[in-house]
C-alpha cells in the first residue's frame, strides 16, 4: 500500500524494543512471532530503504492516539498530506512538553 501512494523511503518507528531488534536482526526469527517478523523483513525488503528505529513510549504518543482512533473507525481511511486536529494539537502538546522537559 506505502509503494502504491509512492513512498520508496521509508523510516518505520516502535516503542517495542523487543520487536524493533528482531526487525533490525539478520538471523531467522525461531521465537513464536517469528513468521511476523519474516514476513515484515521480507515486506521492508520491497522499499528502495527502509529502517526500523525504537522510539520512547513518550515520542509514540501521537502514533499511538492515531492507532486507537483508528481502531473506532468503521471503515478503512487514509490520510495524505492532511491530518487531523487531534494529530496537529497532540504534536503540539508533546513538543511543549518536550520543549519544558528539557530545560
Amino acid at each position: 500500500m506505502a509503494q502504491d501512494m509512492g513512498f520508496y523511503n521509508v523510516e518505520i518507528e516502535g516503542d517495542a524494543l523487543g520487536i524493533i531488534k528482531k526487525l533490525q536482526g539478520k538471523e531467522n526469527d525461531l521465537s513464536p512471532i517469528g513468521t511476523l517478523m519474516e514476513e515484515a523483513k521480507a515486506r521492508a525488503r520491497r522499499f528502495h530503504f527502509c529502517k526500523f528505529l525504537h522510539t520512547g513510549r513518550m515520542g509514540n504518543m501521537v502514533a499511538h492516539r492515531l492507532a486507537k482512533y483508528g481502531l473506532e473507525l468503521k471503515e478503512e481511511r487514509f490520510w495524505v498530506d492532511d491530518c487531523l486536529d487531534f494529530v496537529r494539537i497532540s504534536s503540539l502538546m508533546m513538543f511543549l512538553f518536550l520543549v519544558n522537559f528539557n530545560e
